[in-house]
């Protein structure tokens, strides 16, 4: 077996070694996810759990469920700064939730302390389901949560791929709703859809923003796309 790379203390648990000797040294990254809704969003974001990209695997954690707005990015903070001074700090944290009924108020200073405290923000208004509608068609009008569900049942029944006879109806809480999403439509179309939307907006007026979802950013690094992200866990291997 070839000689292994001196790490840290604190760098030593991210290494997986095989045992083969030409297999590659896979750089396992913790990330926590803290959702305001208890199986919808969990359900979505543990299908990532595990995955690999190059040389990077995705260790995830979700946590939260049947809180508010403040409360998530409260959340996240605190399981941040818990992780950090236990000595296993996560390599990014996120926060997960919908405008809803929220106040305006409540909504808009949520996104605005996770920025502030480098909690990444995965928002969306008024909807998580926004994010797979976007995984058929660019929608750029505003949705009641109804309509939503309608819709997804909708453009996976006239997906040209899908060939079953039972109509499928959206189901909130499906382990496979994102299987769904990725065979009957398209996920890097709906990155592509729902950055375009996000772009459109240049305020922080965030309540305003509707239709809008930023559960792409999300995705794109789950999915081993975001290059800044994919440098910063290399060049803290590295240190």
């Amino acid at each position: 077996m070839g000689k292994k790379k001196k790490l840290s203390s604190m760098n030593l648990e991210r290494y997986s070694y095989k045992e083969a000797a030409h297999e590659d040294v896979k750089v396992r990254c913790r990330i926590l996810i803290v959702c305001e809704g208890e199986k919808t969003e969990p359900n979505y974001f543990k299908s990532f759990d595990q995955m690999q990209y190059g040389s990077v695997v995705y260790n995830i954690e979700c946590e939260g469920g049947k809180i508010n707005t403040v409360q998530v990015v409260d959340k996240a903070i605190e399981l941040r700064n818990k992780a950090i001074s236990s000595g296993s700090p996560y390599d990014t944290v996120w926060a997960v939730f919908d405008k809803d009924d929220f106040p305006v108020s409540a909504f808009n200073a949520a996104i605005i302390k996770a920025e502030q405290h480098g909690i990444g923000c995965a928002w969306s208004n008024e909807a998580f389901e926004l994010w797979y509608v976007f995984h058929f068609v660019n929608r750029v009008t505003a949705m009641s949560r109804e309509e939503y569900k309608k819709a997804i049942s909708k453009h996976v029944n006239e997906s040209s791929t899908y060939t079953h006879k039972a109509k499928y109806t959206y189901r909130k809480n499906d382990l496979k709703s994102r299987m769904i999403m990725t065979v009957y439509g398209d996920e890097t179309r709906a990155i592509r859809y729902a950055q375009n939307q996000d772009d459109s907006f240049d305020d922080t007026r965030y309540a305003t923003h509707n239709p809008c979802t930023t559960v792409y950013k999300l995705v794109r690094l789950l999915r081993g796309e975001d290059r800044d992200f994919n440098r910063k866990i290399m060049d803290d291997l590295n240190e």
